[in-house]
């Protein structure tokens, strides 16, 4: 069998054993992203030698353009559950968390690589930018499902969604800023800074006419009865791939682009779309998450891990424990909005590292740095130790959150459960 036979065959069979059983994972206080890198580690060159990656030929480079993809079509995803009456709710919180919250774990993160790893202020700052996003991939396993779907409330569900989103894309603002300084140390400040904003804006802009276009020519094609029910289950994927693509020729970043397209796509249609939209998140989320995270587990740098010693899990720790949980609460607890304190508490811990701290870390390679060994045996440590602590704590986490949480809930057709009190 060819090589590529064996990685099809392995990939097939992974997405079915882990998709399949998905509620019951979660019961069992474990995660398909879990149990994926586990898989990645059993079949990767360290135990069974079943999947190897560099047989591919540029084993990094696939990983990253399957993040890429992955993280794209996960973004217009979950822009396609977002309706009118859940921005109006979250849209402040949101921002709070975008601002205060993201600047705050990008220097708190990059403080621990100085501290604690040693790095060249630099290169811990672009280290922290490289883990500053919240992932959309495994924050949409956490809050999605039967056991989330019943027990929180849409707007905590929403909030989380929308603020990893958001911010995969406005990360590479923090990542450009100090790889070029580092590439380009002569360069202008301001010539550094208007090609990261100038690619923000870029992507937002294409990718918001994009979702508007695409909106418009749907709504057409369902006046003149021309579209099948199954267009929905490939509308995310085909509006992830044409935004990615269309916005990367054109110079942006196409991870913020992607989101801006879905979440425009998803405005812009009437609201009988809704469920029909929603439906098509969970089908893809297991397709594709299965893949990134096997690879990912088959190509972990354990003599890296080792090199890096008792600094390494100190500064994994460090990214668990100090990044998020104190600037999320501060930017909550000062939001317009006004957020409960279990809300505060669950979604400052709930602020998992994944696909996009997966594809940050592979997207710096290509600027060559002396460091990036030391930068990707800490930045993978992180994002593994990461997915073991979310994903053994998601279910015990909502469990109590429903637990302490009020019953009282407001019914709508559309949005389902909408909590009164925020």
């Amino acid at each position: 069998m060819s090589v590529v036979d064996l990685v099809i065959v392995l990939l097939g069979a992974s997405i079915l054993a882990l998709g399949l059983p998905s509620n019951v994972i979660k019961r069992l206080w474990l995660s398909v992203p879990l149990l994926a890198l586990l898989a990645g580690v059993l079949l990767g060159p360290e135990v069974l030698a079943a999947l190897e990656p560099d047989r591919l030929g540029r084993e990094h480079q696939v990983l990253e353009e399957l993040a890429r993809v992955t993280l794209a079509v996960s973004l217009v995803g979950t822009a396609l559950q977002m309706t009118r009456a859940d921005l109006r709710g979250i849209w402040k919180r949101a921002a709070s968390l975008l601002t205060i919250a993201m600047v705050g774990m990008w220097l708190l993160t990059s403080l621990g690589a100085w501290l604690v790893l040693g790095l060249p202020v630099w290169v811990a700052l672009l280290l922290g930018a490289i883990l500053t996003p919240t992932d959309p991939v495994v924050a949409s396993t956490l809050v999605t499902g039967r056991l989330a779907e019943a027990n929180l409330p849409r707007w905590l569900r929403r909030s989380l969604q929308l603020e990893a989103g958001a911010n995969d894309g406005l990360a590479l603002v923090f990542v450009l800023v100090p790889a070029l300084v580092l590439t380009l140390p002569d360069d202008d400040p301001a010539t550094i800074a208007r090609e990261a904003v100038g690619q923000v804006a870029l992507a937002l802009i294409v990718g918001a006419a994009i979702g508007a276009i695409a909106a418009k020519v749907v709504d057409l094609a369902e006046d003149h009865q021309a579209t099948s029910g199954g267009f929905f289950l490939v509308s995310a994927l085909a509006l992830a791939l044409l935004t990615l693509g269309a916005v990367h020729a054109l110079g942006g970043t196409g991870i913020l682009g992607a989101f801006a397209a879905g979440l425009t796509f998803s405005l812009m249609l009437e609201e009988r779309y809704a469920e029909q939209l929603e439906a098509t998140q969970d089908g893809l989320q297991q397709l594709l998450v299965v893949p990134v995270f096997l690879l990912f587990g088959s190509l972990l740098p354990w003599d890296g891990w080792i090199d890096l010693g008792w600094s390494g899990v100190a500064f994994a720790l460090w990214a668990l424990v100090v990044r998020r949980p104190a600037v999320a609460a501060l930017a909550l607890a000062v939001a317009p909005t006004p957020t409960p304190r279990r809300g505060i508490a669950f979604l400052s811990w709930y602020g998992p590292l994944g696909v996009a701290a997966i594809y940050y870390t592979l997207f710096v390679e290509r600027y060559e740095l002396a460091e990036f060994e030391r930068l990707f045996a800490a930045g993978t440590l992180a994002i593994t130790v990461s997915v073991l602590v979310f994903s053994l704590s998601a279910t015990p986490g909502v469990r109590r959150y429903a637990g302490r949480r009020a019953t009282t809930t407001l019914r709508h057709p559309l949005t389902k459960d909408i909590d009164a009190a925020p």
